[in-house]
């Protein structure tokens, strides 16, 4: 409905989790991760471990569609699973691989990478089936969503999986082709420059730096919101879609609720954090700007002085300007 539930709300919700989670059968257990990742909710330590409790129990009747996005809803949280978890999940995903639709198995692919790149989660022993199970799919019959996810799972193995596993899989001709095309087109085309880019690019103008929005890198991989070319420095603005809401005194959490700016939580969303280590491959300096932190602001001098502040802890000169433009004394 596109509400955002109070305090209370959330705390019920998660205390009938709890309550239920050892009566739930395969469907609910999976549509409870799900909706957790969906909203961006931390599930907070007794309703995560009354769930891992029921994935346990359930993995062995899990379809190939719970199977795919109980594990996506961890990744999309973050969250590592506990050792009896993983090892459930695991057994579950190996048995369905054969019967895994495009959907299925590009969600699990990019699922099981995040968490192997930034929880240090170990892949899966199936993980060579999953990208062996792609070449059944012919780029035809995978949309665009698809597409995108398979190539994003191939950059994250190419670029940020070590090991032995980087030569234990094989990829589909279309990956560096119609997938890669793809991909490039989306980082040029689809996206959008908020008021808060506009506002960073136009105060940066004032400091007398030289920048460019959403410029791609050199290899056409990714946008930037701004960059700042004589220094290497990515600057990008996070808003609320790069956090998870961790409220309600639960694990990690900032002071107050959602819906204040001033006291959002500071956890960054998997998918934030990937982007993050992908920009700090390709230029010398990423500097983030938490929507929660410009929000709280006031005035153009104030926001001046805190860009200001970022720039110089990343080593770029400055120098001031007046509101002519001039370069003053």
């Amino acid at each position: 409905l596109g509400w955002e539930l109070g305090a209370e709300v959330r705390a019920a919700l998660k205390a009938a989790v709890v309550r239920v989670a050892v009566r739930m059968n395969p469907q609910a257990v999976t549509n409870a991760a799900w909706s957790f990742a969906t909203l961006g909710w931390e599930p907070g330590a007794e309703a995560r471990a009354a769930l891992e409790a029921a994935v346990v129990r359930v993995a062995p009747d899990m379809t190939r569609q719970a199977a795919a996005n109980v594990v996506w809803g961890f990744a999309t949280l973050g969250l590592m699973p506990g050792t009896e978890t993983r090892a459930a999940l695991e057994a579950a995903v190996e048995r369905v691989v054969p019967v895994m639709t495009p959907q299925n198995l590009s969600t699990t692919l990019l699922s099981v990478l995040s968490l192997a790149v930034t929880r240090a989660v170990p892949l899966p022993a199936c993980y060579p089936s999953l990208w062996q199970a792609s070449f059944r799919f012919e780029e035809s019959s995978l949309n665009r969503v698809e597409i995108l996810m398979l190539f994003h799972a191939h950059l994250i193995h190419t670029e940020l999986v070590g090991g032995v596993a980087r030569g234990e899989v094989t990829f589909p001709p279309w990956i560096m082709h119609q997938a890669r095309e793809a991909w490039m087109y989306s980082a040029r085309d689809d996206v959008t420059v908020s008021r808060s880019v506009k506002e960073i690019a136009s105060i940066l103008g004032d400091l007398g730096i030289r920048n460019e929005v959403e410029r791609l890198t050199d290899d056409g991989y990714f946008s930037v919101d701004v960059y700042l070319p004589n220094d290497d420095v990515a600057l990008e603005f996070d808003g609320p879609s790069h956090f998870i809401k961790i409220c309600d005194g639960g694990e990690g959490a900032a002071p107050g609720g959602v819906g204040d700016a001033s006291r959002a939580s500071t956890r960054k969303t998997m998918r934030t954090e990937l982007r993050d280590m992908f920009l700090a491959r390709r230029h010398r300096v990423v500097l983030i700007v938490p929507y929660f932190e410009f929000a709280k602001l006031k005035g153009r001098t104030v926001q001046k002085e805190y860009v200001a502040e970022k720039l110089r802890a990343a080593g770029v000169a400055m120098q001031a300007v007046n509101r002519d433009g001039e370069e003053e004394k």
